[in-house]
């Protein structure tokens, strides 16, 4: 049986039918997300602050040390110690508290609430995973960067517009790279897979899953930026907000790596503490 060649409006009304469903399917992540959330408000919460506060105590020890280093008021190696100790600390507390937050989403989103043992957990070997994974990204975000500035500048010799076009093809890319990777969070601690392991499982699942992958790096941003900007259009004590939008964000995220790729704990996340 020979199949007529689909024309354009056909394509259309069925991505238009696979929008639709996405758009269901981040529904129902988000009603899991809210649900697991629920299951400790106060502890992902409390959890969230504790850790946030730490990484700007981190930064502001970094601050700190890099003035002091440019006026000169403490010696060299000094400065240059406490720089590499606000660093540490503030990339450490951003990988426990992530780390930390998805094992409490896992458990949350088993039917139980997670305990505080449970969430400040170190792991060091998933943390690891997790800087490699952040590293490689950056990396790419870099080049991504770098290759379009240095092609706009180019451009521009020729005719200042045309600088746009490298621009355009730039933030295109960069905001591609966001959506394949949205699930490098789950896939490098509860998957335990290599950095570039997790970089072509993102790609891996854009053909069947494009459209919710979109739908959800969409919502979580909207989530995570929403307290945030608010903070800036209205008053800063709204901000506070992020301290419920990040939990909230990672329970649905995890609700939808669930449902994606599986629910399989190959590493331990969730175990006992």
């Amino acid at each position: 049986m020979n199949s007529e060649p689909r024309g354009p409006g056909a394509r259309l009304a069925d991505g238009a039918r696979e929008a639709m469903a996405a758009i269901q399917a981040m529904r129902g992540w988000l009603r899991q997300g809210r649900r697991a959330y629920g299951q400790a408000p106060w502890l992902f919460s409390g959890f969230t602050l504790m850790g946030s506060s730490t990484q700007l105590l981190g930064q502001s020890l970094q601050n700190w040390a890099s003035d002091a280093l440019a006026v000169g008021e403490e010696p060299v190696a000094i400065s240059m110690a406490l720089m590499l100790a606000g660093l540490l600390l503030s990339v450490g507390s951003l990988l426990w508290l992530n780390v930390g937050l998805l094992r409490g989403a896992w458990i949350a989103l088993g039917g139980r609430p997670p305990r505080l043992a449970e969430l400040v957990r170190w792991q060091t070997a998933a943390m690891g995973r997790l800087l490699a994974v952040a590293l490689l990204l950056l990396l790419l975000n870099l080049l991504i960067v770098a290759t379009a500035g240095l092609a706009a500048g180019l451009v521009s010799l020729v005719h200042p517009l045309l600088a746009v076009v490298p621009l355009l093809i730039g933030t295109t890319l960069l905001g591609g790279l966001f959506v394949t990777q949205i699930f490098q969070l789950p896939l490098a601690v509860a998957a335990g897979l290599s950095p570039v392991a997790t970089f072509r499982h993102g790609r891996t699942l854009m053909p069947s899953h494009g459209w919710q992958l979109l739908a959800l790096s969409l919502s979580l941003s909207l989530i995570v930026l929403l307290p945030l900007g608010l903070a800036l259009l209205i008053a800063w004590p709204l901000a506070a907000g992020w301290l419920v939008a990040w939990p909230l964000a990672l329970c649905s995220l995890t609700a939808a790596y669930q449902e994606i790729v599986g629910a399989e704990d190959r590493t331990g996340l969730a175990g006992a503490a």
